[in-house]
């Protein structure tokens, strides 16, 4: 790492309450990322496998659609309603872990779907506070880069830790505590909230009204709007890719090794997303967030066709490395575009928009990824991602203008350059 990249990230923790907003993502996320593992693990371990798959679905899908409207209503109403739904979500967590004990599963399954619908939109919150923190639009950038490399170390880190601490006892235990650190992140965040100044409008620039609607605020979905479906839709397709390489990866790895050679693919995605925030936070950029967002659509798209040239030989892993090149600017770019383009007291609710996005993508790149496979082959379920692609690169490039032709466009320099799911 460079010296001009390593002061970045000193000039962006030396600001006030970074750490704390850092810190509480970390809770959130091995939250997130140990209470799916947990679930799995403990319905398999009580009931099968096939008990264990429609448990993750229904939890993921039970998170994933009302998100937005979670993250609108918390929006709204404030902290409070995050701490209120937090321990909402924990209890019937705790409710599910208790009942794995009984011969049926119907009963936890329930109460997992429940508490998944529940659970509160603590990322989405946090991330929306950087906005608020930090006003400088090159140090916002740094900030958004640094909290996404380090969501994508904490979820490589959770399951390790859930392994462990199934080698010290039972998976409902896991899910117990997984499930409590919700209500203490939330309490965090209320306590963060509360020392913070209340938000000044006016060092705030942000539209007055949600582009291309005309309406006030809060008064439609942000998808209805054109930078909603601007910012989110490719996000969306980045889910659908990454959800098709899930089963692309294991089927190609078969024509030129074994099944158990798809971990290494596996990883060179991840790797592909840390290197490509590394390399897109070091350059100087001089064109706007809306071109960038394109050009990183454009970029997925082309992965994908390159995806599908090296599908069925040993070169498939550098081909899935580039791949995950765009993941990162492609989340960071999103988060700027919020800043930049929707209101405020809406980003909470928009931040949701991309976490629930990515995951519906991912859920339905799997399912239909898979379907393909079977009728057509990897390399032309790859080449139908880049299709994809492409069309959301079309659909990110009709985003309206800027605002207003005073508010920063978020161009990172050198030195505030920093290197994410």
């Amino acid at each position: 790492m460079s010296e001009t990249a390593a002061s970045g990230y000193r000039a962006v923790l030396a600001l006030p309450h970074t750490k704390t907003v850092l810190g509480l993502g970390i809770l959130t996320r091995l939250a997130s990322g140990l209470i799916p593992f947990a679930v799995l693990i403990s319905f398999t371990q009580r009931h099968g496998i096939g008990a264990a798959g429609l448990a993750s679905g229904a939890l993921m899908l039970a998170i994933a659609l009302p998100g937005p409207a979670r993250a609108r209503w918390c929006g709204q109403r404030g902290t409070w309603a995050v701490s209120a739904m937090a321990t909402a979500s924990a209890a019937l967590f705790a409710t599910a872990a208790t009942a794995l004990a009984m011969s049926t599963w119907l009963v936890p399954l329930i109460a997992t779907a429940a508490a998944g619908a529940l659970l509160p939109p603590l990322a989405p919150t946090l991330r929306a506070l950087w906005s608020r923190l930090i006003p400088d639009k090159q140090q916002l950038q740094g900030a958004h880069a640094l909290d996404s490399t380090i969501e994508e170390l904490t979820f490589i880190a959770t399951p390790l830790l859930g392994t462990a601490a199934l080698a010290l006892t039972d998976a409902r235990w896991t899910l117990l505590t997984a499930a409590l650190l919700l209500p203490l992140a939330a309490a965090g965040l209320h306590r963060l909230q509360q020392s913070l100044p209340a938000a000044d409008a006016e060092t705030t620039p942000a539209p007055t009204t949600d582009s291309a609607t005309g309406a006030a605020p809060g008064s439609r979905s942000l998808i209805r709007s054109r930078d909603g479906q601007g910012i989110v839709i490719p996000i969306v397709t980045l889910g659908l890719c990454a959800g098709g390489l899930n089963v692309i990866i294991p089927e190609a790895s078969i024509a030129f090794s074994s099944l158990g050679s798809s971990g290494y693919a596996f990883a060179a995605f991840s790797l592909g997303g840390l290197v490509g925030g590394l390399v897109y936070g070091r350059r100087t950029w001089k064109s706007s967030l809306r071109t960038r967002y394109t050009q990183a659509t454009l970029a997925l798209a082309a992965s994908a066709l390159i995806l599908a040239a090296l599908a069925a030989s040993p070169l498939m892993i550098l081909a899935v490395f580039c791949a995950g090149l765009p993941l990162t600017p492609l989340f960071v770019l999103a988060y700027l575009l919020v800043d930049e383009r929707i209101l405020p007291a809406r980003h909470t609710e928009a931040n949701a928009w991309l976490s629930s996005g990515y995951n519906l993508g991912s859920a339905a790149g799997a399912a239909l990824g898979g379907q393909l496979i079977a009728a057509i082959g990897p390399r032309v379920t790859a080449i139908t991602l880049a299709a994809a692609a492409a069309l959301a690169t079309m659909i990110s490039h009709r985003l309206p203008a800027a605002h207003s032709p005073g508010t920063p466009t978020a161009q990172p320099r050198t030195e505030t350059a920093l290197p994410e799911a």
